[in-house]
């Protein structure tokens, strides 16, 4: 409780306080339709976000977000093990991902329309590519940077290979993998967006893309406030876990959480 309402914390929240304010004075001297005030996205937020919209657009896009962000860590954290794990395939292969790892995540959704179409699975698609490719690379990264010192100690004590990976490289490649599955889901959390603004008809891109197109312009901006809550929530949500899990690691590197 006392990292929550530390100094720093009153800072932040006093300077978004600030920049709401102002834009609040700004866009009531300006009177612009393309830039309500504060007040009227709050007010146009309030009567959308708590109401059945929210489950009509906003759980189907978290829905898909999280199938596409589920296989793309079971896929991102298997292959990466498997590459990381073996030097041989790792100099194979690093060429071929770091080359893959490039194509912007967007870039895609044009091949999964023509491949699969425009219905949900491939937009879990688009997600699960996307959001793999960091997951997957940390991984390895983390696997093959194990200390030599670990494993020559588990050669010591007999350890079979398998041993050796369910009990020495996952274990040690643990704080890399988080952060990959950190930036994925960040990425996942863009790519669910972009994708349903092309051919949907439900979701927040859907959702903001038609207001945009409809000029109902609080209603656009009320949505992208509710990406920005949403995206912190889950951001925030990760970290907590991982630093409960990882408890150790910053025990041992003392890393303040």
């Amino acid at each position: 409780m006392k990292r929550i309402f530390n100094r720093g914390n009153a800072s932040a929240i006093l300077t978004v306080v600030v920049l709401l304010a102002a834009w609040e004075i700004v866009a009531r001297i300006m009177k612009s339709v393309y830039v309500p005030p504060v007040s009227t996205i709050a007010t146009t937020f309030v009567h959308e976000w708590f109401s059945p919209t929210f489950g009509q657009q906003a759980i189907p896009s978290l829905y898909r977000m999280v199938v596409g962000y589920f296989f793309a860590s079971v896929v991102g954290i298997t292959i990466g093990i498997v590459i990381g794990s073996s030097k041989a395939m790792y100099r194979l292969l690093d060429p071929v991902l770091q080359f893959l790892r490039a194509i912007p995540p967007t870039a895609i959704i044009p091949v999964g329309i023509l491949l699969i179409g425009i219905g949900d699975q491939m937009k879990m698609v688009v997600i699960a590519f996307g959001s793999m490719w960091p997951i997957l690379i940390n991984t390895a990264d983390g696997a093959r940077l194990v200390p030599a010192e670990r494993l020559d100690t588990a050669r010591n004590f007999g350890l079979t290979p398998f041993e050796t990976l369910l009990r020495v490289i996952v274990p040690s490649a643990t704080p890399m993998i988080a952060a990959g599955m950190r930036t994925g889901l960040s990425i996942a959390f863009i790519m669910i967006v972009v994708s349903e603004m092309i051919g949907s008809t439900d979701g927040l891109g859907y959702y903001i893309l038609s207001a945009q197109r409809t000029f109902a312009i609080p209603e656009m901006y009320g949505g992208i406030a509710l990406l920005a809550i949403l995206g912190y929530l889950l951001n925030a949500g990760f970290v907590w876990a991982e630093h409960r899990v990882l408890a150790w690691h910053y025990g041992q590197t003392a890393r303040p959480v």
